[in-house]
């Protein structure tokens, strides 16, 4: 509204003199409104960040940054303090009660008897017992002497306190293996990456080739069609691939806990202790893989994390079902308090009783709730280890299907590399042919197609090599032996 104001100040005024200075002034106005939206503009963007990790890096800044960890250290802290509170509860209590009593004129006129009887003939003397101020205090001292569902709910606390340091180290270990499989799969995209950007570049050249052959009248419009084709072929398999690699720097940043607008890269190489398990691995015959997974169920829950973790539950959920029958048994607590009363003066009088009692309760009947209580801790039991028993039996049916997979990549590397080897032969023999002009665009194209998938799968077998063994071990409770930290 200004800047409209200044144009009508402008045109209004006769003398050139004073519309110039007042478009100089607008020119200034202008200048300092643009400036400020895009001071605005920058303020409010978020400033982005990329730095590149190694493997040991990203797995030592997740097992410090990210959430999961940190939540389940927190929870095993929890679990201690859970543990040390029941306890306490075994403990005596004591507490300090206090009251103050006052009552109106006419009610103790009622009750105390003694205003009656203050004839000095009398022969005896009734001491006032009724008093309008009354201070009551005493110390009062708890202590359970048999309570079988204290006792019980100390072992739920240890059995509590194990399952979180199971889940704790099934969640480091999950992290670990999420950021070793990510950082793979980035890897692998890159190389796939470079080589289709490769083969796109190619593809250029021969569009353009074909496009000054058909020009020419070399070419017929089918073949400069074809090699159009192949060239936006590649350009939606690169566009593809780029896709993928973002998605895949975001999942790293999201295991990383990177902060808004802070990206993660990572080095070109593989962590060293990585490359050489790998090494022997590929060096063992199918059934020394076999043999890996061969082991009793203990054994198992003691690597598996997850699966020590489901055992606990499965205890917690024993020890819940087994604490049902101990409402049927007494519970026997200890109960001893010291009292003193002051009434209407400053000094204590001498009704200070000390009382010592012992309270023995036992259920007689009870309308069936602890019958109904057993018998839904029971099926609560039997739930929890049906579902133990379910997931030891997915574990090892994962294992035996991660070790096929790695027996099947093995082959699979070996014919990559045979594939490869006679691609590239058969690609230098046609392009030979073609400058001849003895073969087709078709057979030509079809040749480089074929050797690029060859090297897209050689390099998707490295990879998935690898990361089947990471798999492994994960499921083993090995990954450490794969890790410098």
């Amino acid at each position: 509204m200004f800047y409209y104001a200044c144009l009508m100040y402008i045109y209004a005024k006769p003398t050139s003199e004073s519309r110039r200075s007042s478009m100089r002034i607008i020119r200034i106005l202008v200048a300092t409104l643009f400036f400020t939206i895009c001071l605005s503009t920058t303020n409010g963007q978020t400033q982005i960040t990329r730095s590149v990790v190694s493997m040991e890096e990203a797995v030592n800044r997740a097992l410090k940054q990210n959430n999961q960890v940190k939540a389940s250290q927190y929870a095993v802290l929890q679990a201690n303090w859970n543990k040390k509170n029941a306890w306490t509860r075994l403990f005596p209590r004591i507490s300090f009660n206090s009251a103050y009593t006052w009552i109106d004129d006419s009610t103790l006129a009622l009750r105390d008897f003694s205003r009656y009887f203050q004839d000095p003939n009398l022969p005896f003397n009734i001491p006032q017992t009724v008093f309008q101020n009354a201070f009551y205090s005493s110390f009062i001292l708890t202590m359970p002497i048999y309570d079988p569902f204290l006792i019980n709910g100390l072992s739920i606390a240890r059995s509590s306190e194990s399952m979180a340091s199971s889940l704790s180290e099934s969640t480091r270990r999950t992290i670990i293996f999420q950021v070793i499989r990510t950082y793979l799969d980035i890897l692998k995209r890159k190389e796939i990456l470079a080589l289709q950007q490769e083969y796109l570049e190619l593809s250029g050249l021969n569009y353009e080739k074909a496009e000054r052959l058909y020009e020419a009248g070399r070419y017929s419009m089918t073949d400069a069609l074809r090699w159009k084709v192949d060239h936006q072929q590649q350009k939606s398999i690169v566009t593809s691939s780029e896709s993928e690699l973002r998605s895949g720097r975001i999942v790293l940043s999201r295991l990383l806990n990177g902060k808004q607008g802070e990206f993660f890269d990572v080095e070109d190489r593989i962590s060293p202790p990585l490359l050489a398990e790998s090494d022997n691995l590929l060096n063992l015959s199918d059934l020394d893989l076999l043999a890996m997974i061969q082991i009793d169920d203990a054994a198992l829950m003691q690597a598996n994390a997850a699966l020590a973790a489901a055992k606990r539950g499965e205890e917690i959920s024993e020890t819940s079902y087994r604490n049902s029958y101990n409402a049927y048994l007494p519970v026997i607590n200890l109960t001893y308090s010291y009292a003193w009363r002051e009434n209407s003066t400053l000094a204590l009088d001498d009704y200070s009783p000390k009382t010592l009692m012992v309270n023995l309760s036992v259920p007689v009947f009870t309308s069936f709730q602890n019958y109904t209580r057993l018998k839904a801790s029971y099926y609560e039991y039997k739930k929890t280890q049906e579902e133990f028993y379910n997931h030891m039996q997915d574990i090892r049916f994962v294992l035996t299907q991660t070790v096929n997979k790695l027996v099947n990549l093995k082959m699979q590397k070996e014919l990559s590399k045979t594939s490869i080897e006679f691609n590239q032969r058969n690609y230098t023999v046609i392009e030979q042919q073609k400058e001849k002009g003895l073969v087709s665009n078709i057979d030509f194209i079809d040749a480089k197609l074929n050797l690029q998938n060859a090297q897209l799968t050689d390099i998707s077998n490295y990879y998935d090599f690898i990361g089947g063994m990471v798999e492994l071990y994960y499921l083993l409770g090995r990954l450490d032996k794969i890790i410098i930290r």
